[in-house]
């Protein structure tokens, strides 16, 4: 049907206030859901919720080697000295449970957060940096990636306190491997940020080969900044605003390197020369 000229023009098509991928909205919405759904939780539950779900070394290495028991039981004296004898029974039984390994904890601990000022920070790095990756690698793929790294860093987190009792929550390992993973991608010589927006030029981007990266001074500082900061953090010479829970680094860095030299094979965009 032809265009009448005297008709008066259409409006132009309205962008969406949050241009994320559906994905990551989905995402979004369900660590918010299981957040708030905490909330609805009697303390005890909330607690016994957290000894199903959160990835806890020591349980793990206890698995691995049951003769580690007495190690286990002396850094759990130590880190719940200032507990009672009851107090610690009873977290043991709930850390520890049958000392089965509970491996799906390497994945789940993903799910739950310490708190909302956790959840809103790791949202709004996840939206922000997941948001080019989801939209280059599709979300299956998009999806493994985030899995393997949230894997990869409870891996590095058990082997760097094997012995440690205290549950690891958070997503910021799959976090950090969105991060890694936009590295290779992002940074491309002449790219503007604000067309990562637009899924096709995510997709056509040119992804920097591992050696390549090296020679880019805006990856470069980029990883030396990522790096830093989670050092300071990690070892508490910046205080986490609002926070009384420590950052786990190692998790971090485990989820950033599988993130990192995992990307290519799970991308199907162009390779730069």
């Amino acid at each position: 049907m032809s265009e009448n000229p005297a008709d008066p023009p259409l409006p132009p098509r309205s962008e969406p206030i949050l241009n994320l991928p559906a994905v990551v909205i989905w995402l979004i919405l369900l660590l918010t859901g299981i957040q708030a759904g905490r909330e609805l939780l009697s303390p005890m539950s909330d607690f016994s919720l957290m000894s199903w779900l959160a990835f806890v070394p020591a349980r793990m290495s206890l698995w691995l080697d049951p003769e580690r028991a007495t190690e286990i039981a002396t850094a759990l004296t130590q880190s719940l000295s200032g507990q009672d004898l009851a107090d610690r029974a009873q977290l043991v039984g709930f850390l520890l449970g049958d000392g089965g390994p509970r491996l799906w904890t390497l994945l789940s601990y993903g799910l739950l957060h310490g708190s909302w000022v956790h959840l809103i920070s790791n949202v709004i790095w996840f939206a922000a940096f997941g948001s080019p990756v989801a939209r280059r690698l599709g979300p299956v793929r998009f999806l493994n990636l985030m899995a393997l790294a949230t894997i990869g860093g409870a891996l590095l987190h058990w082997w760097s306190r094997e012995l440690d009792v205290l549950p690891l929550v958070g997503a910021s390992a799959a976090i950090s491997g969105a991060m890694a993973a936009a590295i290779r991608f992002v940074f491309s010589p002449g790219l503007r940020f604000g067309s990562l927006a637009d899924d096709a030029v995510v997709r056509a981007i040119p992804a920097e080969r591992l050696g390549q990266i090296w020679q880019n001074p805006r990856a470069l500082l980029f990883i030396l900044i990522w790096f830093v900061t989670n050092f300071l953090f990690g070892a508490g010479l910046i205080p986490i605003l609002g926070e009384d829970a420590s950052i786990a680094w190692e998790a971090h860095i485990g989820g950033f390197v599988v993130g990192l030299l995992l990307f290519p094979l799970l991308d199907r965009g162009a390779v730069r020369s």
